[in-house]
């Protein structure tokens, strides 16, 4: 736990992952997107153009996933959405910031829809944009979501990768895993290591 110890939340990048639950419609205004690197944005409208999406209305990122882990988190984060360092990866839209406006999809993330080097190049120059020394990830060890962060070239970077995962292997992993995630990352955020939960794994990247 010695290394999530010695990061500052609010000076790093986060990232989480998406839930399959959500909540549908919205009333938020769209934005233009233009934030993001071209490539990116090409590859997020061909992604879109071949997945389900719902026309019912936009909701920033950070509310319109419904999961256990966005259940169980608590006011962590909306505290991270609104300090700006929050991303979260997404099937249907690739990376996104906490508060860009999204319709209702459903697509879990294939790494073999998107170009290589597309997603991690974004992750990283969102941390550069921030100044963030540190990338620390939420997500699940078996997903797509992980393999993602694991393949982004902290090697070649000034900046820090560090991916937090649960290792769970009983009953009902699909509600404990989320859950033990959402503990683990509420705690990190409030610099209460005693509160990280059994099973949590932490990864130093490159």
């Amino acid at each position: 736990m010695t290394v999530l110890n010695a990061i500052e939340p609010r000076d790093s990048l986060i990232v989480l992952g998406p839930s399959k639950a959500k909540i549908r419609g919205g009333d938020a205004l769209a934005g233009s997107g233009a934030r993001w690197p071209e490539p990116m944005l090409r590859a997020r409208t061909e992604v879109l153009a071949r997945s389900k999406v719902d026309g019912g209305g936009l909701r920033p990122a950070w509310l319109r996933y419904t999961g256990n882990f966005y259940r169980n988190v608590g006011g962590a984060l909306g505290e991270a959405a609104a300090s700006g360092r929050l991303l979260i990866l997404s099937g249907g839209y690739g990376i996104l910031r906490a508060d860009e406006p999204i319709a209702y999809y459903d697509r879990k993330l294939k790494l073999g829809d998107w170009p290589p080097g597309v997603l991690e190049d974004a992750v990283l120059g969102e941390a550069r944009r921030l100044g963030a020394a540190n990338v620390v990830t939420f997500v699940s060890a078996s997903a797509d979501y992980a393999k993602l962060i694991r393949r982004i070239p902290w090697h070649t970077s000034e900046i820090g990768g560090v991916l937090v995962t649960i290792d769970f292997h009983g009953g009902g992993a699909q509600v404990e895993v989320p859950r033990r995630l959402a503990r683990s990352f509420g705690a990190w955020w409030r610099r209460s290591p005693s509160d990280y939960p059994p099973g949590m794994v932490t990864e130093v990247l490159g």
